[in-house]
């Protein structure tokens, strides 16, 4: 009897993938991410239209909410790739399951007296003070210089760490990845 009952469970699954019902989507809810303008909002929702498996996007900018339905965990970590490449940053969660942003190319125990940063959504003043004002307490900082044309923020100051950078711009809702010089042999 076991047996025939496991046998029906998988026959089950198995016409249920084949006609889609196996899996239903799965919520995806990223908090803290910096929206403050309509051009922030616009620029997340173009980050998001094309990623393949996800649907019923939502951005809320005064909650600073982005939520939207994704068909696996392939398709919610394409979309966080999509997010991170225009420079947007949030806590992530596919279900209940705590997603990881795309690397960003900071180097645990690297302290240096420059770093640039690339890649961070940058859209109008509100978004270069937001930055501003997420790196202003980095240890070491001395120097912010924010170019919005070049979506680029470049710190100066003495033995800044890369990682610690890299969090509070985070924190500020912000994505960014940083770029080391290549050595001269």
């Amino acid at each position: 009897m076991i047996v025939v009952q496991r046998a029906l469970v998988g026959l089950v699954v198995v016409v249920a993938s084949v006609f889609g019902f196996a899996d239903k989507p799965t919520g995806v809810t990223i908090k803290g991410v910096h929206l403050c303008c309509g051009s922030c909002s616009s620029g997340a929702q173009a980050a998001l239209q094309d990623v393949k498996g996800i649907a019923k996007i939502g951005i809320d900018r005064n909650t600073k909410l982005i939520s939207f339905d994704a068909d696996s965990k392939d398709a919610a970590n394409a979309a966080l790739k999509a997010l991170a490449e225009d420079g947007f940053y949030g806590t992530a969660t596919f279900g209940k399951e705590e997603l990881k942003w795309p690397d960003s190319g900071a180097k645990k125990g690297e302290k240096v007296p420059t770093i640039v940063i690339e890649g961070v959504h940058l859209c109008c003043g509100s978004c270069v003070t937001g930055v501003k004002e997420a790196l202003e307490k980095v240890a070491g900082a001395s120097e912010i210089d924010v170019d919005r044309n070049a979506e680029k923020v470049t710190l100066k100051g003495k033995e800044m760490d890369e990682v610690a950078v890299i969090a509070a711009l985070n924190k500020g809702g912000f994505f960014g990845t940083i770029q080391h010089e290549e050595k001269k042999k």
